[in-house]
């Protein structure tokens, strides 16, 4: 049996512990070890968590050790994967097990695809991305490496979704169009148009935004 660590031990890493108990898997294939995390005392407040075994920067894998990340900031998820995998570190993906995935699903390893998600068919899923809880997306889609898409969206047939993207909760995407890497969609947006690469999108319908304030 291998030995689940989770990088992260904030908020993100609490919630994904939780659902690591009841996902695909766990107590047959993995159990969780611990987590990885640079503040040694980040569960401190918190019982019933497993404990903080190090830091991303200094952890050596061990040799039934595999990982996921739970890092909502995504170049912060990249910079921890990436030294983790230079290690030799393996990822593993996290299925909760009352999400849905029709035929021809495919999620790459180290991406968590969170409770009651819904992914129809024909749909792949690139390596260290989250699914949020009751999200829903359609045929022949495609979500890239890195991307984060938050709760209760809706995603249309043929979306292409890329890679370090951020989908926030609530926002609606019609079929047949494309987020490019980097973009941002904000909360409870209704995109229409494609999305162009690093641009930040808000509104019904979705508009580009300046990010320039505090």
């Amino acid at each position: 049996m291998k030995n689940l660590v989770i990088i992260g031990a904030g908020g993100f890493g609490r919630e994904l512990f939780s659902a690591a108990l009841e996902a695909v898997g766990f107590g047959e294939q993995f159990r969780v070890k611990g987590y990885l995390d640079a503040n040694p005392a980040a569960l401190d407040p918190f019982a019933g968590y497993p404990p903080i075994l190090g830091s991303p920067e200094d952890y050596k894998p061990g040799p039934d050790d595999v990982f996921i990340t739970a890092l909502g900031n995504i170049a912060s998820r990249k910079r921890c994967a990436e030294m983790v995998e230079g290690r030799g570190g393996a990822f593993i993906s996290v299925i909760h097990r009352s999400a849905s995935l029709g035929q021809n699903v495919t999620v790459e390893p180290g991406s968590f695809i969170a409770h009651n998600v819904v992914l129809t068919v024909d749909i792949s899923v690139g390596r260290h991305t989250d699914i949020f809880h009751g999200t829903e997306i359609g045929h022949d889609a495609t979500v890239g490496n890195f991307a984060h898409i938050y709760s209760l969206c809706s995603i249309g047939g043929n979306v292409r979704i890329g890679d370090g993207a951020s989908v926030y909760p609530g926002a609606r995407i019609v079929p047949n169009r494309s987020i490019g890497n980097g973009a941002v969609v904000g909360i409870g947006s209704v995109v229409l148009l494609n999305v162009t690469p690093g641009a930040t999108v808000f509104g019904n319908p979705a508009a580009p935004i300046n990010t320039n304030f505090n």
